[in-house]
């Protein structure tokens, strides 16, 4: 035990007695430690760490599918979820629901609380138990009840977390009184978002024609399957169920709907699974890299002490000892490593929490798991080091030669000292043209035209409910009133340059809708589009272009011929290359069936999905001839103007201050959200590439040093006899680019492999690969030759004196 603590001292003092090599191996190991245990905990919090709910693993979405109308993940239609509640094939529960808003008065101002109303089941569904009181029960939701469960967060923000609140009312401004019977636990914020009250779904807020409840997708459903179901048979009776539903409808399966389930966790990350496995895939290069330069450190180390060794071998240490005094120093390095990478992955998080706040679903679980932690550390100190240190632990087995050999040798081979820096190099490579292309991506689609103005065009979202107020709120002729009011207040704010109302603003789910498009009296299969409705001067607010026809106009009102425009991709799917201009199409609009609209305009297609995602169908129609509780207000200004959000809310509250909000936002900021994420993964990319870069570099840097070093003998004798300082420069410089070449022709070759399998269009647009190829290798090699240039250059100062000196 005594000579282990000596050996352990005697290690320790060899590194604080080298201490450049001491601080650049540990900075370089506890960097690839920090930066994989940050991005370790990232997805395990964000991805691997399921739901808190119970069985979370089991819980689905069920969604509609189109692919020969190129729609995914579609709502379903109110006769879809009502036929699939019906019957629980391959599910032990499911249950339905609606997004709304429930408005509440407090302290003199009106306030929207998320609401979802819910269906039979919906409960069952989840498996919480609440955090105090009751869920409804079947009975309860079947008669609509007046019940209301409150969200933990609505409990402890309103009613400071007091137990009296079981029983007490909930004062709404459109709805019955609603009694609290009950609080939702804090886990079901994972799922649920901001909701703030579940209450029934009640069968009058629903259409009830047959028509729009099979055309209408406006439910969301969720599911519990069996313990023994697949997912994919619980698709097979998802099938069997819409057969039944097409059948007892009359309906020609060539619909084309499919409904599918995803996992709720799924849905939740969807969207950001694929780049989190790609940022944590470039932080575990950072560490790769930082391994093998610090076996190219710890060769150049062997080179400098070999005299050392071989006076101790010739003194009667052996080879075993000396391996182990090798050992005992990675040891201490390791030791060290493991705790500067804890500082920096805590560190590492806190910034990452920071950038993903607003930018990543379940950001707030991002946390430094010691479990993944420990487990990441333990394989990171022990199979990198070892793989990549075991040639490095030999010593030369003749005393003698050793001595004699002094410097001029090199523990190890020279395959090794290539195929380390060529490795770190191809890593790096990798990383560099990642960065790129996401960071290229990134910027085309800020280059991308939605198709229409952002800048300066504020939103107000509103729901003007249908149950009566006392301002009079109860119908289609009201809502056309309480609309043309506002949009005159409006009109009348300083600074106003136009005002429109929508049902839904581009790039927002408020409101929005789709419906199924029919051309009037003919009988073939519908098509799928957005459906809006508008104002006059909408499409002149947004500049959105007027390709053939009109607009609407001040003439298109309750009463008058029902007129709609259609998009670019809508004509071309119902007619052809044939004008559209004067055709009749069948649309449902109002809650009692469907109606014919002439065709009167086309207008440019408008990405009001997604800016990634092709331009979609979409069907524009008089707010006026189809009004619906869904408003959205706009009103275009100088961009730089102040205060636009509060007189937009004071010019509603003029007409009715017992309004309540939904949502204030700018069109930009829309197309901000969109890119947020990709801007996060950017930036951490960036900062991966980024070390990973300065790391390869400096491995090229150390084996370009050491060859220089080691050959200093060699360099005087050359120069004895002849040779120039230039060309031995060349010579050095050559056989690091040479190194370099070979390791970023790999790693392109990787990057394109990855980049295929990656596919960074789904999340960035297209990517130009020809010039991320093509930078992204220029600058690794001009990274290679600044490093080289260094030990290069001191190659021009060795002379024969020197060499003589160092033999």
């Amino acid at each position: 035990m005594s000579s282990m603590r000596a050996e352990l001292r005697a290690a320790l003092l060899r590194l604080l007695r080298a201490p450049a090599f001491a601080a650049a191996a540990l900075t370089m190991l506890a960097l690839g430690f920090g930066l994989t245990v940050a991005m370790v905990c990232t997805v395990d919090g964000v991805l691997l760490r399921g739901l808190p709910l119970p069985a979370a693993q089991r819980l689905v979405s069920i969604y509609a599918d189109n692919p020969s109308q190129q729609v995914h993940r579609a709502q379903l239609s109110i006769a879809e979820a009502e036929q699939l509640a019906s019957g629980t094939a391959g599910f032990d529960a499911l249950g339905y629901f609606q997004w709304t808003g429930l408005g509440v008065l407090e302290d003199g101002h009106p306030r929207e609380i998320p609401t979802q109303l819910v269906s039979v089941g919906y409960f069952d569904t989840l498996g919480l138990a609440p955090a105090l009181g009751r869920f409804p029960n079947a009975q309860d939701i079947r008669a609509g009840l007046p019940l209301a469960v409150i969200s933990w967060d609505e409990w402890h923000d309103r009613f400071g977390g007091s137990a009296a609140v079981i029983g007490r009312r909930l004062e709404t401004l459109d709805r019955p009184p609603l009694e609290i019977v009950g609080v939702m636990p804090a886990a079901m914020r994972s799922f649920s978002g901001d909701t703030g009250v579940w209450t029934a779904l009640r069968p009058q807020e629903l259409p009830q024609d047959a028509a729009r409840r099979l055309d209408l997708r406006i439910l969301q459903m969720v599911g519990r399957l069996r313990a023994d179901a697949t997912p994919a048979q619980a698709d097979e009776a998802l099938a069997a169920q819409l057969a039944t539903l097409d059948q007892a409808h009359g309906r020609s399966p060539a619909h084309g709907w499919r409904l599918r389930t995803r996992g709720l966790l799924d849905l939740i990350v969807g969207p950001v699974r694929s780049l989190l496995w790609g940022a944590l895939a470039l932080a575990l290069m950072v560490l790769l890299i930082g391994c093998a330069n610090v076996a190219s450190l710890i060769d150049a180390r062997q080179v400098a002490r070999r005299r050392e060794l071989a006076v101790m071998q010739a003194i009667g240490a052996s080879r075993a000892r000396l391996r182990r005094g090798t050992l005992l120093e990675l040891l201490w390095l390791g030791a060290a490593a493991l705790l500067l990478g804890t500082v920096i992955a805590e560190f590492g998080l806190s910034m990452l929490r920071a950038l993903a706040a607003d930018s990543v679903p379940r950001a707030e679980t991002i946390t430094l798991d010691w479990r993944v932690a420990a487990i990441v550390l333990a394989l990171g100190a022990v199979l990198p080091m070892v793989a990549a240190l075991a040639g490095s632990l030999r010593v030369d087995a003749d005393p003698l030669q050793a001595r004699r050999s002094a410097g001029k040798g090199v523990v190890g081979d020279g395959r090794r000292q290539r195929l380390l820096p060529a490795t770190a190099m191809a890593l790096s490579t990798v990383c560099l043209l990642a960065a790129a292309g996401l960071g290229l991506g990134l910027l085309r689609l800020q280059g991308v035209d939605p198709g229409f103005r952002s800048a300066g065009v504020h939103a107000l979202s509103m729901f003007r409910e249908a149950l009566g107020t006392d301002s009079g709120g109860a119908g289609p002729a009201q809502w056309n009133d309480f609309g043309d009011a506002v949009l005159q207040r409006l009109a009348a704010v300083p600074g106003a340059q136009g005002a429109a109302l929508t049902s839904a603003a581009p790039l927002s789910q408020i409101g929005g809708g789709s419906a199924d498009v029919r051309i009037a009296g003919v009988d073939a299969v519908p098509v799928q589009a957005a459906l809006r409705r508008v104002s006059a001067g909408y499409n002149g607010l947004l500049d959105i272009a007027l390709l053939a026809g009109r607009d609407f106009d001040g003439n298109d009102r309750s009463g008058a011929e029902p007129v709609a425009i259609v998009n670019r991709t809508l004509a071309r799917r119902l007619f052809g290359d044939t004008s559209p201009l004067d055709r009749s199409i069948d649309l449902p609009l109002g809650r009692s069936g469907r109606s014919v609209c002439r065709i009167v305009g086309v207008v440019a297609d408008v990405h009001n999905d997604r800016l990634r995602a092709a331009a979609l169908p979409e069907v524009l129609v008089p707010f006026a001839q189809a009004p619906r509780v869904a408003m959205t207000f706009l009103l275009r200004s100088d961009p730089a103007l102040p205060g636009i959000d509060t007189a937009m809310a004071n010019a509603l509250w003029s007409v009715d201050p017992r309004q309540t909000i939904t949502a204030q936002y700018t069109l930009q900021q829309r197309i901000d959200d969109e890119l947020r994420p990709l801007r996060f993964f950017a930036r951490v990319v960036t900062g991966f590439a980024f070390a990973a870069l300065v790391l390869a570099v400096f491995g090229v840097y150390a084996v370009a040093a050491l060859q220089q070093r080691r050959r200093i003998a060699e360099f005087g004798l050359r120069l004895a006899v002849g040779a120039t300082p230039s060309r031995l420069a060349r010579g050095i410089l050559g056989a690091s680019l040479i190194v370099s070449s070979l390791g970023v022709g790999a790693g392109c070759a990787i990057a394109a492999v990855a980049l295929r399998w990656f596919d960074p269009s789904r999340l960035a647009g297209a990517i130009p690969l020809l010039p991320v190829f093509v930078g992204g290798t220029a600058a690794m090699m001009l990274a290679a030759l600044l490093a080289a240039a260094l030990p290069a250059w001191r190659v021009l100062r060795v002379t024969p004196l020197e060499a003589l000196r160092d033999e």
